[in-house]
């Protein structure tokens, strides 16, 4: 009975060992054992058991004494006393620990329950002690959890009880072996003590060597991946980093495949960046949107878990090629930057708790190696963008001088051409007889007299051009603040732009305006936004009639529609045209800075759109958006607020 009286004092200084409490709980121990080793005594006496007599078909079977009872009540409370703290730390604890534990508290409420059956009998209860089969159950579920969840490190486990087994055979067999050879009990009682003193000493060294010889190679690409982590942040290339993580995981940790994901704020998904695997390392191609269960259960799990944790319903979302047994977020704050995926070890060994310590410091580090290249990324986009503001202020600061020097040319053309057609007809009035009397030289004089008419005009219709530039390039220095005007006005002056630049008399344009023409913004701006909306849906037209040739000619009617709507808060412009439309694998490129599909009619610089997009979004606190099918058509959506 005695090691049956201790059982209570094992199991809760296991939990306690489990859950890195002994230190917290040391005086709790204390009085377990303490309670132990009283009971112990006791067990020798009546008060304990009190006889022996045959129950049910047991021959021999305890009668339980005054104090059973008491020791039962300890033995209860001992046993709730554990399994409460297995489940509050089931209720705090993530990851494979939170599995481990859910095992744990099985097993044993199947072990001692079972065990418990024992009792009845003891005050003559007839109930037998059915349960006992449930004790080797508590084996079977706890060997699961070794084997799944990695409970313990079996082979560290194993090497611990060996090397225990060996060294305490000897402390506790060569006294007997002295005494039996000898018959002296004082050198053998010397050399117990002697060996008990020394063998905990003995046992910890050869622990310590065996368990660094288990463990070298996984303390070798620990170090490895400490060293990686201090410095991926010297790396500036987003591409080259993702890369440099997922081969050093590989090929250190010698798994079969690692992954990463990295986030793409503008397309609002996570991209699969790199991937390395045994197989081929660049087959996959799979990105993820920020809606996806999958994210939305890394953003509450900030530390590193297993695969296997998740429930059911998002591991079947999360279509991978290879399955993972670990994931790493990599976070920023609360922003998710990146997440790492790391299959199996190639030996099957399991992950430990110092590789989880380990994966979140290099998470930490990758987080911030990652801010750095898209800080880098940034910087440099913003710089090029400044040089081309740079460039496109040069040369409008150049079109104004221009204009001014054609406008002088234009009036010398204009005095010229005047004054000739003056002379013409003050030559005519002077000779009409005799004009008049000469066919051919009547002639000459009337086409000279037209010629003078047609070039007055055309300076005329320059001079308009010209002007129309000018309000068009000065506008952004009159134009720059918020106000209300004519939706009809900024159209009417993008219209006359494109038929210059397109060098027609007319452009297929409906405007429409359900209820009144008035817009709020920033009149240079959205003029510019309207005329190169225009422009693109004039283009696509052409682009179309250029793809049809000769098969519809006459079934095509160009149209382009300019409609303006209010609502309570915002003010909607739709611009609608019938023209080639957008490929389905352009269109998430088309807001893209330097992107055009204008690639038959005319080369386009791709500036325009992206342009467009940052005046409504960033200038305007608007939204963009567009809905296109490929030679049927493209309707742009533009929301801006209203003036409050």
């Amino acid at each position: 009975m005695a090691g049956a009286i201790f059982i209570p004092s094992f199991y809760i200084h296991h939990i306690f060992t489990f859950l890195n409490l002994c230190i917290q709980k040391k005086k709790a121990l204390i009085v377990v054992y303490s309670l132990a080793v009283i009971f112990s005594i006791i067990n020798f006496t009546p008060f304990f058991v009190k006889s022996v007599e045959q129950k049910l078909w047991f021959k021999y079977w305890p009668n339980a004494g005054l104090l059973y009872g008491p020791f039962l009540i300890i033995w209860f409370l001992t046993l709730s006393y554990g399994l409460y703290f297995i489940i509050k730390s089931i209720q705090n604890s993530t990851g494979e620990k939170k599995n481990q534990l859910r095992y744990l508290l099985v097993a044993n409420i199947l072990g001692w329950g079972g065990g418990s059956t024992n009792f009845p009998l003891w005050f003559n209860i007839p109930f037998p002690p059915i349960g006992n089969i449930l004790v080797s159950i508590y084996v079977v579920v706890v060997a699961f959890a070794i084997v799944k969840y990695r409970l313990m490190d079996i082979k560290i486990a194993v090497t611990r009880a060996g090397i225990f087994l060996i060294v305490y055979t000897f402390v506790l067999g060569i006294p007997f072996i002295v005494l039996g050879c000898t018959g002296s009990g004082l050198i053998a009682t010397t050399l117990a003590v002697v060996f008990a003193t020394i063998g905990p000493l003995i046992y910890r060294f050869l622990q310590k060597k065996a368990e660094s010889a288990l463990l070298i190679q996984q303390h070798r690409y620990q170090k490895i991946l400490l060293q990686t982590a201090l410095g991926m942040v010297t790396e500036h290339n987003l591409n080259k980093l993702s890369r440099l993580i997922v081969y050093i995981l590989r090929k250190t940790i010698n798994l079969n495949f690692s992954a990463i994901f990295i986030s793409d704020k503008k397309n609002q998904l996570y991209k699969l960046e790199a991937i390395q695997n045994q197989d081929n390392p660049d087959n996959h191609n799979i990105n993820l949107s920020e809606e996806h269960p999958f994210i939305f259960y890394l953003k509450k799990n900030h530390e590193p878990f297993f695969f296997e944790e998740m429930p059911v319903y998002i591991k079947s979302s999360f279509d991978l090629p290879l399955k993972p047994r670990i994931i790493i977020p990599a976070f920023a704050g609360s922003d998710l930057l990146a997440f790492v995926l790391l299959g199996e070890k190639s030996n099957t060994q399991p992950y430990t708790e110092e590789d989880i310590n380990v994966f979140k410091i290099l998470s930490r580090q990758a987080a911030l190696a990652i801010q750095n290249c898209i800080f880098f990324e940034e910087s440099k986009d913003a710089q090029q963008k400044m040089f081309s503001a740079e460039k496109l202020a040069s040369i409008g600061g150049m079109a104004d001088g221009l204009a001014h020097q054609i406008k002088n040319r234009l009036n010398q053309f204009s005095m010229a051409s005047g004054e000739l057609k003056l002379e013409v007809e003050d030559f005519i009035a002077k000779h009409d007889k005799f004009i008049n009397d000469t066919p051919e030289l009547n002639k000459t004089f009337g086409y000279l007299k037209k010629i003078a008419i047609s070039l007055v005009d055309n300076v005329k219709k320059t001079d308009g051009i010209i002007k129309g530039i000018l309000d068009f390039a000065r506008m952004e220095k009159k134009e720059n603040f918020f106000a209300s005007f004519s939706l009809n006005e900024i159209a009417g002056l993008s219209y006359n732009l494109l038929m210059v630049k397109h060098e027609i008399s007319a452009l297929p344009i409906t405007i429409k305006i359900d209820d009144k023409d008035i817009v709020y913004g920033i009149k240079s701006q959205l003029t510019e936004v309207i005329y190169n909306m225009l422009d693109n849906a004039y283009e696509a037209i052409q682009e179309k009639k250029m793809i049809l040739g000769k098969k519809e000619p006459e079934t095509f009617v160009p149209s382009i529609e300019l409609r303006l709507t209010h609502t309570q808060d915002l003010q909607v412009i739709k611009i609608s045209d019938n023209g080639v439309g957008i490929k389905e694998e352009d269109k998430h490129k088309i807001f893209a800075p330097f992107f055009t599909t204008k690639s038959s009619y005319k080369s386009g610089s791709g500036i325009g759109v992206y342009v467009v997009k940052r005046i409504v979004e960033e200038n305007h606190k608007g939204k963009i958006w567009f809905v296109s099918a490929y030679m049927k058509g493209t309707d742009f959506f533009i929301e801006l607020p209203k003036n409050q």
